[in-house]
């Protein structure tokens, strides 16, 4: 298994965990705004943090 894959499989069990939290956060936050950008935060880790994890896996795991 390359390095890369290696970092985007532990970006997106980063991203599983850091989903289940800021969707915990939103639930307990009154206001609708903040709600709205906490959800939104939470999808966006699933692509973000594999992707970036796909580049920096080499460095860390190395290829």
């Amino acid at each position: 298994m390359s390095g890369s894959l290696i970092g985007a499989l532990a970006g997106l069990v980063i991203a599983a965990a850091d989903f289940v939290v800021l969707r915990m956060l939103a639930g307990r936050v009154d206001l609708d705004e903040t709600k709205r950008v906490l959800r939104i935060t939470a999808a966006s880790q699933f692509v973000l943090l594999p992707l970036v994890g796909w580049f920096v896996g080499p460095y860390v795991f190395g290829e």
